[in-house]
């Protein structure tokens, strides 16, 4: 397989798809599968100059009725040509920073920038903005192969990378609480995000190769502690995926090195120093959520004695809990597990 490399403008990209000169093979490829926002937001991404991922082409010649003919089959790139063809036929508006601000979910110093392509389609434009689009250059790769299983087999590879899971796309978001979430959480990858080990060393959470799970498991807990401070101890949110955003966009301007955020970080010391030695029952991910929070509780208004008994108590528990679980389908349950499910 041979390959060469051409940077072709928005304007040459489309003509040639009108021109169908330029298809996808229906036999391998999906159908339309972007969302309205994913496409308006890659048309903000051109407009705004960034660079987009290297487009796949298969480039195939050959003989027709003694005549030659040239196409173009979309290897990898699909969804974004589509996307570029539909905005300049004017099939939609792309979003205004501030006035689609709950949709649009654009990072605080984009809404602060000149955005007058916002809430525009490609008519609406201006005519500087209309070339700006069309003049817009897009890396292309062009293939050629004697035989189409290579192009399939190459199809199949470029789609075999693991996609950004929720907390991956995340990691990537402007901002301090990003920051503080990654040095909590950890991506020891990256030496000064090594992680609190308290997940590791409490909890045996592995964020070098758990693909975020440590990360989002302390934004998880960060959004409860951080909601409590802010509103007060009667408050509990939703620790879902769309929460997590949600908590990640409304902190947009956290200050990592405010005074809740040393609270929390000293809260996770002290759990680590209370049971990161000796021998305990695992601690899981709502096991950690609760302690986090007890601690929050205890921490001004209560003597530090129970620092002393923590560990005890946790392994108390645990074990009454183990006992109880055991009857739980039995016609008369514990009442330590009944309350405990009525807890949790």
């Amino acid at each position: 397989m041979d390959m060469t490399r051409d940077n072709l403008s928005v304007l040459d990209l489309l003509d040639l798809f009108k021109n169908g000169m330029l298809r996808a093979n229906p036999e391998y490829q999906r159908g339309i599968v972007w969302t309205p926002s994913q496409r308006k937001k890659l048309i903000d991404s051109v407009m705004r100059g960034y660079p987009l991922p290297l487009i796949y082409l298969h480039h195939i010649k050959k003989s027709v009725a003694g005549m030659q003919r040239e196409d173009l089959e979309i290897i990898d790139g699909q969804q974004r040509i589509n996307a570029l063809h539909q905005f300049a036929e004017g099939g939609y508006r792309l979003f205004h920073p501030v006035e689609d601000e709950e949709e649009a979910r654009f990072p605080e110093f984009l809404k602060s920038q000149p955005c007058p392509w916002g809430g525009k389609d490609f008519h609406g434009l201006s005519n500087d903005l209309k070339a700006r689009f069309l003049d817009s250059k897009l890396s292309v790769a062009y293939m050629t192969s004697p035989t189409d299983n290579e192009v399939r087999d190459l199809f199949v590879r470029l789609q075999a990378g693991l996609p950004l899971n929720a907390q991956e796309t995340r990691d990537a978001w402007p901002g301090q609480l990003t920051d503080f979430v990654l040095r909590i959480g950890g991506k020891p990858q990256i030496p000064r995000y090594p992680g609190h080990p308290f997940f590791q060393r409490v909890m045996g959470m592995k964020p070098s190769t758990d693909r975020g799970k440590t990360r989002q498991l302390a934004a998880q807990i960060a959004m409860l502690f951080f909601g409590r401070r802010e509103k007060g101890p009667e408050f509990f949110s939703d620790i879902n995926s769309p929460a997590i955003d949600d908590f990640y966009y409304t902190h947009i301007a956290f200050d990592a090195s405010c005074p809740d955020a040393s609270r929390f970080e000293a809260i996770l010391d002290k759990l680590d120093a209370l049971l990161g030695t000796g021998r305990h029952p695992k601690i899981r991910a709502h096991d950690a959520i609760h302690l986090v929070l007890l601690l929050d509780t205890l921490w001004d208004e209560y003597t530090r004695s129970w620092e002393a008994t923590l560990p005890s108590a946790l392994d108390q528990f645990a074990s009454s809990l183990v006992k109880a679980k055991a009857s739980k389908d039995s016609t008369l349950p514990d009442e330590f597990w009944l309350r405990y499910g009525q807890w949790t």
